[in-house]
């Protein structure tokens, strides 16, 4: 009797998990039938799959297959250089590789730095700026890259001061500041401002590499007159001369903290600067988006071990780009020493999330009670919402707990 009820308890329950799996697998198919899932417990089994192999736009998530080539290339503690010089008829050279991080507070250490070259080596009068912006060629229009306002469209340059773009707070009286304390209000700022209406602005320098230039060299001339520096606002962009003096480098961030920030944040303007790093040092200078596509596309071929993808460009913006869930599984299956460069959401999804009209995406961690990963894809095509890229990992979550508790 006792073993007839036992036997009775134990298929109650066992059907009664079965009941709950079959019910959270059937509403993420019967809600988001288009999409592209699948989730893989951490001895390689998959837990649920959904289409994984249907080619899809995966919008941002694909910053995390850019950052997986860059780091697994170049390593964590790269840190990309940017070289000054004095010229020999007095011009302060400045030779970009592209730093994506070259922001307001860079530009400020850079003057000290130099005070304290020019206290030992006084210069005559300086003459103005040496821009060199050959590591990059010419013509790197993004695929989706629009010509918006909108941080994300910002252009990319060897040389380029807080991300291409400008923050202004306009008052309704018309006074115009900078909406960074750490960031003086220059000219150029002043002058875009002029036409925009009250309340704070970011202005994106677009592609217009003169004005790029001449914003950096504003920025640089404000913080060089507080160290008791002037230097007039004439620009050169042509190849340092041979016969300058380097007078030091400035070294980025560690390219672990830049590809922190980058996913945080989902900056296009750092994915497509790297990209092109990654072309320029696997496949020779100057850079480009060829080069960079050349570069990631054989990482995740030969590295990886992915094909039959369709990669356009570095950031997710393109809808050219065609991945599907099981190769971007294969990516994040990689990734995994660098996971925690990703952020962390509700204590239980380490993720990079994905939006662009009509596309919502989400890859990453699931992170089990029991400290297992599971890693997760997620990517739907013509969402109601795009929260409903969490409702799909909530049941997915849900079902990975119901996993781990199920008898085996």
């Amino acid at each position: 009797m006792v073993k007839s009820l036992y036997s009775l308890l134990l298929t109650s329950l066992f059907l009664s998990v079965n009941c709950f799996a079959a019910d959270w697998q059937a509403q993420i198919v019967n809600q988001f039938n288009s999409a592209s899932i699948i989730l893989q417990a951490p001895d390689g089994q998959t837990v649920f799959s959904h289409a994984p192999n249907k080619a899809m736009v995966p919008a941002s998530i694909l910053k995390i297959a850019t950052a997986d080539a860059v780091i697994s290339t170049l390593g964590k503690g790269y840190r990309i250089p940017t070289k000054f010089y004095l010229t020999e008829d007095h011009y302060l050279g400045i030779k970009g590789s592209g730093d994506p991080t070259l922001v307001s507070e860079s530009l400020a250490s850079i003057a000290i730095q130099l005070k304290k070259y020019f206290s030992t080596h006084p210069p005559k009068d300086l003459k103005g700026f040496w821009f060199d912006t050959n590591f990059f060629g010419s013509q790197l229009k993004i695929h989706g890259q629009s010509h918006s306002n909108n941080p994300y469209d910002s252009s990319i340059g060897a040389i380029v001061a807080n991300f291409n773009t400008i923050y202004i707070e306009k008052s309704h009286d018309g006074k115009i500041v900078s909406a960074e304390p750490q960031t003086p209000l220059t000219a150029t700022a002043q002058q875009l401002a002029e036409k925009l209406s009250p309340g704070k602005h970011r202005i994106n320098l677009g592609q217009n590499d003169k004005l790029t230039l001449l914003y950096f060299a504003e920025l640089l001339q404000v913080f060089l007159k507080k160290e008791g520096i002037n230097i007039p606002l004439h620009i050169v962009n042509k190849s340092i001369p041979k016969t300058s003096t380097q007078l030091f480098v400035h070294q980025s961030l560690p390219l672990s903290e830049i590809i922190r920030k980058l996913l945080a944040f989902s900056n296009n303007f750092i994915a497509n600067q790297l990209l092109l790093i990654l072309g320029s040092t696997q496949k020779g200078g100057p850079a480009n988006l060829d080069k960079g596509r050349q570069a990631l596309s054989e990482f995740l071929t030969e590295t990886i071990g992915i094909d039959n993808f369709t990669l356009e460009e570095g950031s997710g913006l393109s809808r050219k780009n065609q991945f599907s869930a099981r190769q971007m599984l294969n990516v994040l299956l990689h990734f995994k020493p660098y996971q925690d460069l990703l952020k962390t959401d509700q204590k239980v999804f380490q993720a990079k999330t994905g939006t662009l009209r009509g596309v919502s995406s989400y890859a990453g961690y699931i992170l089990s009670p029991s400290g297992d990963d599971y890693p997760f894809v997620i990517m739907l095509k013509n969402p109601k919402r795009t929260s409903d890229r969490k409702k799909v990992a909530d049941l997915l979550y849900k079902g990975m707990l119901e996993t781990q508790d199920s008898p085996n």
